[in-house]
């Protein structure tokens, strides 16, 4: 199958994914050490590695989750026992961490070269507002906002978007991409699923692009050093 010629889809709910103890999750991830998080500038966020799909980049150890993680907790079961099987595979898992008022940066979570294709990419929102904070633009760079129905959804991340937390609290969001790959599993899990097309804008700016990509994919480019306080 020829996984680029899908047609696009901006977003799409998963009602038939329940992931359980959604709470526990949040706060696993609240219980954190300061020291796994990372302030990364492109994006404008706190982000902390959850577990590390890269054999060659990443914040923690090939195939590993985060050691201070329970090992057998909400989070890690979460992952392992009900994401990845439906995503038919396992990927690189970041939390992304955003208060009230804060703005996640207008950018693409994709390669530039994969503007205009469907790249899926998976995103779960434990703690925190969902509906009318994710924007993408439309071909007139208007803002289009998102009302997910669920707590996960997938979405294009070759369609450039944004975030504004426009919530009471803070917000937590688990993404999943690369090197997950959309495969027949996942496909199947989808099926028949409703979702919503957004044309992309017909001005793709330079400054939606990761500056990694231009540095052979390095992932630590536009990352501060180690904080010892995370707002």
């Amino acid at each position: 199958m020829d996984y680029n010629s899908l047609e696009l889809k901006t977003w799409m709910d998963l009602p038939t994914l329940n992931i359980p103890n959604r709470d526990q999750v949040a706060n696993e991830i609240n219980s954190l050490p300061d020291s796994d998080w990372f302030w990364v500038k492109f994006h404008g966020a706190w982000m902390c590695s959850l577990y590390n799909d890269r054999l060659d980049v990443g914040w923690l150890d090939p195939h590993s989750y985060n050691k201070n993680l329970p090992e057998n907790g909400a989070a890690v079961t979460a992952l392992r026992d009900y994401i990845f099987p439906f995503l038919g595979g396992s990927g690189n898992v970041t939390v992304i961490k955003t208060q009230p008022g804060d703005m996640l940066n207008d950018h693409v979570d994709s390669h530039p070269e994969e503007i205009g294709k469907m790249m899926y990419k998976f995103r779960w929102v434990v703690q925190g507002e969902k509906s009318n904070t994710l924007y993408f633009y439309d071909k007139h760079m208007n803002k289009v906002l998102y009302k997910p129905t669920t707590d996960a959804y997938v979405m294009n991340g070759a369609h450039p978007h944004g975030m504004e937390n426009i919530g009471t609290e803070q917000k937590l969001t688990i993404c999943i991409g690369s090197p997950w790959k959309v495969n027949d599993t996942f496909l199947k899990n989808i099926e028949n699923l409703p979702y919503t097309k957004v044309e992309l804008p017909e001005n793709i700016l330079d400054e939606w692009n990761d500056p990694r990509f231009k540095n052979q994919n390095k992932i630590g480019l536009g990352i501060t050093e180690f904080k010892t306080e995370v707002r």
